[in-house]
């Protein structure tokens, strides 16, 4: 629409021009000193187009040859920025497909090109890392010494590659201030997030690797299964920290149930029973054992009964009779309920629960109880012969664990 208005525009004005020339004719007197030139008005009209549109062509040229080495000038540092461009390009794609050596070079092809620019520092920052790759320090180093250089912005690619390479070295007062210093410029960088993991991991720091690895658990960082085995270890670790009651009972509100009636529910157990809270132990295996079944939370049960009074102990005992109804084949709970009998020298008792043990699976541990019943009970010739079985079976699971590593050292 604009280009058809200005040929309109530019018709509209050719007519008024030749109009205007047919209406106003006339001449143009020249005079220099004593001559004077008779010119045609429209001639003189044409001619003065003519010197103008050649005074400005011969300017235009004038101008192009005087700016020829400056346009050469700029045409060589767009050639040398083109070439440190493409460098650097050559430089990301060799690092990232494992080639560090071919990195370094391509980074140094860029950093030795004087119209590198901006592409500087991203090519100090490939060197470095490929040289850290390539595990030579020393040019590492180089590079992070032109890195110091830089502003205090831009150093948070030295100071994570720094900190990263002291945790390898276990160099932990090089690794902390270097994480504090990249934490002052970007505190929610993922990688850093997971420096301090490192670190506080190494450092036993269990309430920090719950933090950060929570942190990068919700930036999906890192999947569930790595975040459960962090979480798990953070939970043992406070659970060994935890030195009296009120220490485990905060130690216990930060497990979430699923890892109490899970993986954590027997260390919590002997974790009681080893601080002497024998009640509190009595009742969390009385609490979670129906659920888990862990035949393994019997141990710390047994051993912490023999600390109540009379009362609770029976009340234990009656407990773990009840579990029996739903698992009256479960030998190793037929096992710990002759222990507790035992106890409470009921030897009747204590000798039904071993021998009922025995008869569905044989162990040493329930053989050696039912030793001793026959010892109390006097009949010193069964008690006898149950030793006997007890080391019978003790050889033959020594025999057994030896089987693999003698058939390795044939082969």
């Amino acid at each position: 629409m604009r280009g058809l208005i200005w040929i309109i525009v530019l018709f509209a004005v050719a007519v008024g021009l030749a109009m205007a020339a047919s209406t106003y004719s006339g001449n143009v007197y020249i005079v220099a000193e004593q001559t004077m030139l008779r010119v045609n008005l429209h001639a003189f009209i044409l001619g003065l187009i003519a010197l103008v549109v050649v005074l400005y062509l011969l300017v235009r040229l004038i101008a192009g040859i005087l700016h020829v080495p400056g346009r050469m000038q700029r045409f060589g540092v767009k050639r040398k920025g083109r070439q440190a461009g493409t460098a650097l390009n050559n430089a990301g794609l060799a690092f990232f497909e494992g080639k560090y050596q071919k990195a370094e070079q391509e980074a140094a092809k860029v950093l030795a090109n004087k119209e590198a620019g901006d592409n500087r520092t991203l090519a100090l920052m490939l060197g470095a890392h490929a040289a850290d790759q390539m595990d030579d320090t020393a040019l590492r180093d180089q590079y992070l010494q032109d890195i110091a250089a830089l502003p205090a912005k831009q150093q948070l690619s030295r100071h994570l590659l720094l900190a990263e390479s002291a945790l390898s070295r276990r160099d932990y007062p090089a690794a902390e201030s270097n994480i504090t210093a990249a934490a002052q410029i970007n505190p929610h960088l993922t990688r850093l997030v997971r420096l301090q993991l490192r670190y506080a991991f190494d450092h036993g720091n269990a309430l920090d690797v719950l933090d950060k690895t929570a942190k990068l658990l919700k930036a999906g960082a890192i999947n569930e299964y790595e975040a459960g085995q962090y979480q798990s270890w953070a939970y043992r670790r406070l659970l060994a920290l935890a030195t009296d009651s009120s220490g485990l009972k905060a130690c216990l509100k930060r497990i979430p149930d699923a890892q109490k009636t899970g993986e954590l529910c027997l260390p919590i157990a002997e974790k009681y029973a080893a601080l002497g809270l024998y009640d509190q132990a009595v009742k969390w295996v009385g609490q979670y054992y129906p659920h888990t079944q862990q035949a393994e939370l019997l141990e710390p049960f047994v051993h912490s009964v023999r600390y109540l009074d009379e009362k609770a102990q029976r009340k234990a005992i009656d407990t773990a009779d009840g579990w029996l109804k739903s698992r009256p084949k479960d030998a190793r709970l037929l096992m710990h309920l002759g222990q507790l009998a035992y106890s409470k020298q009921l030897w009747g008792k204590a000798q039904g629960y071993l021998e009922a043990s025995l008869a569905i699976t044989p162990s040493v541990q329930a053989r050696l109880a039912l030793a001793k019943v026959f010892d109390e009970t006097g009949q010193d010739a069964r008690a006898e012969q149950q030793r006997l079985l007890a080391l019978e079976g003790a050889t033959h699971d020594e025999n057994e664990a030896l089987l693999p590593v003698v058939a390795d050292a044939h082969a």
